[in-house]
């Protein structure tokens, strides 16, 4: 939109005419009274230009609606009208993975759409910042209304934490398991702590030990041993 054409600052007429005019009080009341009217009519040519378009239209939202056959839900507010409008009038552009982001991103505040494909299982991802989303039943319909008709589609909404997550579990059962053999071979048990995702229901370790003066060992759980997230089942080998 461009209204350069027009005035942008405010009318005053007397700026036109000799300085000592204004300091006689009959034609400044006059040229303030004209000045008044010439702005108002200004006023109004620039909200009836803005009708023209759909990213500044106002009341002017109706006629475009009406001609898009629009019916408009209670408590509607301009920005929801123009996303339904702009959607509408797009209609016959190809559903690329950019477009699609596109149209996602009419509907956040912050731009953060981003669109997962995933041909091989015919469907996509559509993700975005959680609270930035303010129109999800007006995402939904234009998803619908370009997606390709064999495709389905997911939403997540995503939350950045900015910080670390950490879930413990618990162990319900530990083994361990010793075969002894005369062999003089045998391999020291791992040292290092190790992390181990999720919830732990069987934890096992597996010792197959070559030679017999190597003794028994004992399984060990302590501080160093951290499970995190959940999981079926943990497993150490020693061979």
């Amino acid at each position: 939109m461009n209204d350069e054409w027009l005035r942008q600052n405010e009318v005053n007429i007397l700026k036109y005419l000799p300085y000592f005019l204004s300091k006689d009080n009959d034609y400044k009341n006059t040229g303030d009274a004209c000045s008044k009217e010439h702005e108002r009519i200004r006023q109004y040519i620039k909200d009836c230009f803005n009708q023209l378009f759909v990213d500044t239209a106002t009341w002017g939202l109706k006629y475009w609606e009406e001609f898009l056959n629009i019916k408009p839900k209670d408590g509607d507010n301009y920005t929801t009208r123009r996303n339904r409008i702009k959607i509408l009038l797009n209609a016959y552009d190809v559903s690329t993975k950019k477009f699609m982001t596109d149209l996602t991103n009419r509907f956040l505040n912050d731009n953060s759409g981003e669109l997962i494909e995933h041909n091989e299982s015919y469907y996509f991802d559509i993700c975005f910042n959680n609270g930035s989303l303010f129109d999800w039943e007006g995402l939904r319909e234009a998803i619908k209304l370009y997606k390709p008709a064999h495709l389905g589609v997911k939403y997540f909404a995503l939350q950045n934490t900015q910080s670390s997550v950490f879930v413990y579990g618990l162990i319900n059962i530990a083994e361990q398991i010793e075969v002894e053999a005369e062999a003089g071979y045998s391999i020291d048990p791992v040292e290092a702590s190790f992390f181990v995702a999720g919830a732990i229901n069987i934890a096992e370790q597996t010792e197959l030990n070559f030679d017999t003066s190597i003794g028994e060992r004992n399984l060990s759980l302590d501080g160093k041993t951290i499970f995190y997230g959940i999981t079926n089942d943990a497993n150490t080998i020693e061979i």
